[in-house]
């Protein structure tokens, strides 16, 4: 009998602690104030603003699920919309905004590596989270502890796609066009692209650039033809991208292009048509998988979109905003004006230790660096669609 009261006394004891446990994470769980807010930037307007709509509809999606659902620990989320327009000044002025003025929590955004380079070392000053969910120029969390992206760097993207775009087409010397201005194209053309075609033993033989408002592209491929290349390789957004592609068919350059973190938008496909054919890109997010969870939010998103294709912007600007959600909700943030730093501190640790979230990009997880990690598919354009070729490369 005596043992049976042990037993029975320790199952107790077993069951008070759950409850008390279950009880604290209840508390943490349950935040003050009429709403949770917080910031994000997109560039609505201007340069690809295509990715800056996809990341509003994503970011406005998870948000209302999330409210009616219950919102963060019993707290509606109330997002605060600013267009940056792409443009580095309105960048500066915005995450000021946000962060002295509208006191937000945290900041989803910018998407452009361009603004994110000049907005992520003002957080050192600012001090709160801020998480771009599509720029890809690598080396820019390093800037700030403050500072964390939710995709991929273009090296990593584009590693296997150049692999493929070698195996695909025998590719053994290559002409880079790339944008002078825009961070992530300078960046892959003058230094992403030269490490991997070395690596691969692909010889570049020359390397041209444009400017960003640059509308002409006669003259880069003019020379590109006189040398007689493989392959193409394009430090360009999607715009550029097609007219570049497009002025090439146009003077009879039948070569195959390869794109970088920009390029792989719907947009590619809709302004340069037949011309893409066979033109190889990455994505951070792959939008064609099967499974139900990714195919609902595909028509959630397309039912706000007037049924259109959109870019990897979408799903990741979606899962930051739950992944928001379980970091507020699991580390004690109160929501309380008075708490405000140690509230965006504690939401700051929980960015740097995110692993596997299951998000519809993919899992996420933060490396070292406060950079997402996780898979890359290679995509080409296959009869006027993205098709996935990387099982087979």
């Amino acid at each position: 009998m005596k043992r049976n009261l042990v037993v029975a006394l320790a199952s107790v004891a077993m069951l008070v602690a759950a409850f008390a446990t279950a009880m604290v994470e209840q508390a943490a769980a349950e935040l003050s104030g009429r709403s949770v807010k917080i910031g994000v930037m997109l560039p609505l307007t201007g340069k690809g603003a295509e990715w800056g709509e996809a990341g509003q509809i994503g970011s406005q999606l998870a948000a209302d699920e999330i409210n009616e659902a219950g919102g963060i620990g019993g707290v509606k989320i109330k997002l605060i919309f600013y267009d940056d327009h792409g443009a580095e000044a309105e960048g500066i002025t915005i995450i000021n905004k946000l962060a002295q003025r509208d006191k937000v929590l945290a900041i989803s955004g910018p998407c452009f590596s361009s603004t994110t380079e000049v907005v992520f070392p003002l957080l050192n000053e600012l001090k709160v989270p801020t998480i771009s969910y599509c720029s890809a120029k690598p080396g820019l969390s390093k800037l700030s502890e403050w500072g964390f992206r939710n995709s991929l760097t273009s090296d990593k993207q584009l590693a296997p796609v150049v692999t493929a775009w070698k195996a695909a087409y025998n590719i053994k010397k290559v002409v880079i066009i790339h944008d002078l201005e825009d961070a992530v194209s300078k960046a892959e053309g003058s230094k992403v692209y030269p490490v991997l075609f070395k690596k691969e033993g692909i010889e570049i033989i020359e390397m041209l650039t444009y400017r960003t408002k640059d509308t002409d592209f006669s003259a880069q491929i003019t020379q590109a033809k006189a040398l007689n290349p493989d392959g193409i390789a394009l430090g360009s957004c999607y715009q550029q991208a097609a007219a570049i592609i497009k002025e090439a068919r146009k003077q009879g350059l039948d070569v195959p292009f390869i794109g970088g973190a920009c390029t792989g938008a719907p947009g590619l496909i809709e302004i340069g048509g037949k011309a893409t054919e066979g033109t190889y890109v990455s994505t951070a997010a792959w939008m064609d998988d099967p499974s139900e969870k990714i195919q609902n939010f595909v028509k959630a998103i397309k039912a706000r979109n007037g049924n259109k294709a959109f870019p990897y912007s979408a799903p990741r600007a979606y899962d930051n905003i739950y992944i928001l959600k379980g970091i507020m909700e699991a580390n004690g943030v109160t929501n309380k004006s008075d708490d405000l730093a140690s509230d965006r501190e504690k939401i700051k640790m929980g960015w740097a230790n995110v692993k596997d979230f299951p998000g519809v990009s993919g899992l996420t997880t933060m490396n070292e660096v406060g950079d997402g990690a996780g898979g890359v598919r290679v995509l080409k354009v296959v009869d006027g669609v993205y098709a996935d070729v990387s099982a087979t490369n």
